[in-house]
C-alpha cells in the first residue's frame, strides 16, 4: 500500500485535514479518500462518497494502516513544504 498524492483540504473544510490517493494493492487505487481529525484528536480516514453513500468501507485494522500512511504523508508534505519556502 502507498499513498499516491495527498492534498490539503480546502479552508473551512471542517475537520478535514486532506484528500489523498492510494493504491491499496497492484490491483486497487482508491481516489478522494478523507484525512479527518476527530473532536477526540484521534486521526481518521474514509473512502469517497458516491451520490451521498459510502463507496467502501475497510476493516478496523486496515482502515488504521490507511489513516498512519495517510499521517504520515501528511506530515511529510507539510515537513516539505515549510522547507522548501
Amino acid at each position: 500500500m502507498k499513498i499516491l498524492a495527498i492534498r490539503p483540504a480546502p479552508a473551512g473544510a471542517g475537520r478535514t485535514l486532506a484528500h489523498f490517493d492510494m493504491q491499496l494493492t497492484d490491483d486497487i487505487r482508491m481516489f478522494g479518500m478523507k484525512l479527518v481529525q476527530a473532536e477526540d484528536g484521534r486521526f481518521l480516514t474514509y473512502a469517497p462518497s458516491s451520490h451521498g453513500a459510502r463507496a467502501a468501507t475497510f476493516s478496523t485494522p486496515l482502515n488504521d494502516t490507511i489513516t498512519r500512511a495517510a499521517c504520515a504523508a501528511f506530515r511529510e508534505g507539510f515537513a516539505s513544504d515549510r522547507t522548501s519556502r
